[in-house]
């Protein structure tokens, strides 16, 4: 006896027809010839439009938010850091990413408000971080300049300058762990940094003289 053919659901969630394994359309059950190419294309080409749109959309809604909520001198820095990139190719992720960065360097955090729109328009702080690393590739910051800012719980400004200073006179090299061991050595033993403070200050004392003396010859030419 011959099988009854009926339709029924596959393990990929479409109707078929028992018999032939054909597919069939959900709400109709109208043959759906899936070996046409163009339906493909056209499917696809729909589907990416779509999700180009969403993204145009996100990152317009993003940015207006960012703008109603960064102060001027916010917005500045803001944009001198887009400006290094083709703002074609950034999401509304690497929008956020930016803004972010901006308030680590003045070392403010983000407001509640500010994680509430994320929720609210489905952003995850993953992506989010991960632009800003990207982010801090791209522009070369030091990592040393970074922890001073962000996780550096001491006098930040002192912690800078000491940085600058070990710079000048290489002393610290490495890695980011060997030169943040170093660092911190110099900020915790009083000594240490008292030497290296003084010998930036007797350089400077140097410099001054030395600047006297080209003055002071420049001068005795001129008088004559």
């Amino acid at each position: 006896m011959q099988e009854e053919c009926v339709i029924i659901k596959n393990s990929e969630g479409y109707l078929v027809n028992s018999c032939t394994g054909e597919v069939l359309d959900f709400d109709n059950y109208s043959s759906v010839d899936y070996s046409n190419l163009e339906y493909y294309e056209r499917t696809s080409l729909q589907k990416k439009r779509t999700e180009e749109k969403e993204i145009r959309d996100m990152k317009k809604i993003v940015l207006n938010y960012l703008l109603s909520i960064m102060s001027d001198e916010e917005k500045e820095k803001f944009y001198e850091i887009l400006n290094k990139f083709d703002e074609k190719k950034l999401d509304a992720a690497y929008y956020l990413a930016v803004y972010e960065y901006v308030l680590e360097k003045e070392g403010k955090v983000v407001s509640r408000e500010y994680l509430k729109f994320l929720k609210m328009k489905g952003l995850g702080r993953y992506a989010i971080r991960q632009k800003k690393k990207l982010l801090r590739r791209t522009i070369n910051e030091d990592p040393i300049i970074h922890y001073i800012y962000n996780e550096y719980s001491g006098n930040k400004e002192e912690a800078l300058q000491i940085y600058n200073f070990l710079k000048k006179y290489g002393l610290i090299h490495g890695k980011f762990e060997r030169r943040k061991r170093i660092l911190l050595k110099y900020l915790y033993d009083e000594r240490l940094k008292k030497e290296l403070l003084e010998k930036e200050r007797m350089k400077e004392i140097e410099r001054t003289i030395l600047l006297l003396n080209i003055r002071d010859f420049e001068n005795v030419f001129s008088s004559f």
